[in-house]
């Protein structure tokens, strides 16, 4: 399975919230929260080489992808994680990709 380029979108979320923006901004908030959180602990875990520990994370962040629309990426997630799980690492630089893209994003939204 190989990286594939597509942009992360709110649509989900404002779907969700309908016209109720102090949902959407604490919404924003967790997601943002959650995720940085999330990035540096499978960073931590794939730099100590821990597969196990990473698939665990990895299973967490591809909910993120979901939500914001990243269908591709969480399609890439589910298999990156079994494979994580029986100790292959061997798709993380594409995986990160998928991270950088959805950390510039938010990096972009107000919260």
């Amino acid at each position: 399975m190989e990286y594939i380029e597509e942009f992360p979108n709110m649509d989900y979320v404002i779907h969700l919230g309908g016209t109720d923006f102090d949902f959407e901004k604490k919404f924003i908030a967790i997601l943002k929260k959650e995720f940085t959180w999330q990035l540096g602990n499978y960073l931590y875990h794939i730099k100590k080489d821990e597969p196990r520990a990473a698939a665990e994370v990895v299973h967490k962040i591809k909910f993120k992808f979901s939500i914001l629309g990243m269908n591709h990426a969480f399609a890439f997630s589910e298999y990156y994680e079994t494979r994580l799980h029986v100790g292959n690492s061997d798709l993380d630089e594409d995986f990160k990709k998928y991270l950088r893209k959805i950390n510039e994003f938010l990096k972009t939204l107000e919260d």
